[in-house]
C-alpha cells in the first residue's frame, strides 16, 4: 500500500527530509516485520525489507560509520537507522529521480510519466471508479 503524509518535524534540507522519510518508513517497516512473525502464519522474514531513496547524500549518511557534520542535528535518527540496516531488517536502495513512484504526489511531472507513475501504483482515475 501506498502512503503519503506530511512530514511530523521540520527539515532544513532536501537530504535531511528524504533521511527522516526513510527513519519513518523503516519504523513502520520493523514493525510490519515483527508484527507478521508474531502472527506465527509465516517463518521469520530473513531478507531485508528493501526501501528505495533518491538522494544519494541521504543514503551514504545512513551507511556511514560515525556522525557526519551534515547530520549532527538529527543524531537518534541516524543511529536507529543504521541499526535496523545491521540488524537486516532493513536495506535502503537508490531510485533515479525518474524512477520514483512517488513523484506524482511531490512533482509536477509530463503527462506521460505522470501516466506511467499512477499506472504502476495501480491509481486510477475517479471517473473510471463509477
Amino acid at each position: 500500500d501506498w502512503k503519503s503524509a506530511k512530514q511530523s518535524i521540520f527539515a532544513t534540507s532536501s537530504v535531511e527530509a528524504e533521511y527522516i522519510a526513510a527513519f519513518d518508513a523503516s519504523n513502520e517497516a520493523v514493525w510490519v516485520r515483527k508484527f507478521i512473525y508474531g502472527l506465527g502464519v509465516v517463518p521469520i522474514i530473513e531478507e531485508p525489507i528493501s526501501m528505495y531513496c533518491y538522494n544519494t547524500r541521504a543514503i551514504a549518511i545512513a551507511n556511514e560509520s560515525g556522525i557526519t557534520k551534515g547530520a549532527r542535528h538529527f543524531r537518534a535518527k541516524v543511529h536507529y537507522l543504521r541499526e535496523v540496516f545491521e540488524y537486516g531488517d532493513v536495506k535502503l536502495e537508490k531510485v533515479h529521480t525518474y524512477d520514483n513512484l512517488a513523484n506524482p504526489f511531490t512533482k509536477a511531472l509530463v503527462f506521460p510519466k505522470h501516466s506511467e507513475h499512477t499506472r504502476n501504483i495501480e491509481m486510477l482515475p475517479a471517473s473510471s471508479l463509477t
